[in-house]
């Protein structure tokens, strides 16, 4: 199981408010802002269909639209007030509390502040700050309680924002300068051509819905202790032995002044049990560097080339393999697959005489397999490999 990157326990709120405006451009949050800014070119459906037909196909794709960025985003933030440091990957699967239920009570607010323009526009800024003082708790609520009566319920409120006490300030004014910049970005894409207008518009409503969120998740991992909550992502690392393994290595570093057998002997038996980081293996082998066990290096570095190569870190896989060949030229991973993918990898970023030991020792060993004819025509030091 890959490692679990944490949201650090112990830090100033600003710092982790800051920290979070880059929160919605990495990894799967970036890939979640970008399709569904590409998804907006749905729009383009509704332009094109005449009549009340149009109008109702381009409702229906709006609502799908921000349904999906709605449930994305509190994902989010059930994420992050789990404790996890990183966005979680787009998932079909019901995480969420009501995302359909939380639409709709944007929507009725929405609505609620267009009738008012329109009719009542004196009372427009009271409701308008109305909304943004108890949106937030209504979103926290309904997100990891599912139940709009909770939701929806006053002394809910009463509770929640007594809780956060002052802090509870920064979701609201997060809301309204969210609803400002939306407003913003709707009027600059309107000035794009439609075909770069869209996605732009889609990718920026996303981003900022989701920071939104992600601020709300962070305040509840911040004030995590007045909730009662227990953080899913910190018990699962210490599940994970995840701790224990930075620990174990400073442990092992102290012990190997004076005794390096025997810390190697406490890491070998660790590799034993299971799946383990990088700084594990990195120092179970400088500690066999160190006692000239030769044999045993060769040995860790057929099962860690294995275990890189099906983790997809074929890179640091072809170091493993350097490495093992200083000790004998001939070394070669014992398993087709990993040694071809190799093979290929090291032609592709420009190792040729790495690529020409693998492939010729592929094709020595492997002449039979599935991929032997296009390993013997990688081509290394300008010569084609025979």
């Amino acid at each position: 199981m890959p490692r679990i990157e944490l949201a650090a326990a112990e830090l100033p709120l600003g710092q982790r408010l800051l920290a979070g405006l880059r929160y919605p451009l990495t990894g799967a949050g970036l890939a979640a802002c970008i399709a569904l800014g590409l998804c907006r070119y749905a729009n383009l459906l509704a332009r094109v269909v005449p009549g009340v037909v149009g109008v109702i196909l381009g409702i229906v794709i709006s609502v799908a639209l921000w349904t999906a960025t709605w449930r994305y985003a509190v994902d989010c933030m059930l994420h992050t007030a789990d404790g996890y440091a990183e966005p979680p990957e787009v998932s079909l699967e019901d995480r969420t509390g009501s995302p359909h239920a939380l639409l709709a009570v944007h929507a009725v607010v929405l609505l609620g502040l267009v009738l008012l323009a329109l009719f009542a526009h004196g009372y427009l800024w009271f409701a308008l700050a109305i909304a943004a003082v108890l949106l937030p708790v209504i979103d926290m609520s309904l997100a990891f309680d599912g139940s709009v009566a909770v939701a929806l319920n006053p002394v809910t409120w009463v509770l929640t924002i007594g809780r956060f006490g002052m802090a509870y300030l920064i979701p609201v004014a997060a809301n309204l300068v969210l609803a400002i910049l939306v407003w913003m970005a709707s009027r600059g894409a309107s000035d794009l051509p439609l075909l770069f207008g869209l996605p732009l518009y889609g990718f920026a409503c996303t981003y900022l819905v989701v920071l939104d969120f992600h601020w709300m998740g962070l305040l509840i991992w911040h004030y995590r202790d007045r909730f009662g909550m227990h953080p899913e992502a910190p018990a699962m690392a210490r599940a994970m032995h995840q701790d224990a393994d930075e620990e174990l290595v400073r442990e092992c570093e102290a012990l190997a002044r004076s005794d390096p057998e025997a810390a190697a002997i406490r890491l070998r038996d660790r590799l034993r049990e299971r799946v383990a980081p990088a700084p594990v293996h990195a120092q179970f082998r400088m500690l066999l560097r160190k006692l000239h066990r030769n044999d045993l290096l060769l040995q860790h570095g057929q099962n860690w080339i294995a275990q890189l190569c099906a983790a997809g870190e074929a890179r640091r896989a072809l170091g493993v393999v350097h490495e093992c060949r200083e000790i004998d030229p001939a070394f070669l991973p014992d398993d087709p697959d990993h040694t071809a993918d190799l093979a290929r990898l090291a032609a592709r970023i420009g190792m040729p005489a790495l690529a020409s030991h693998l492939a010729k020792g592929f094709v020595e060993r492997w002449p039979r397999h599935q991929a032997a004819t296009e390993i013997r025509g990688l081509v290394a030091n300008g010569e084609p490999i025979p």
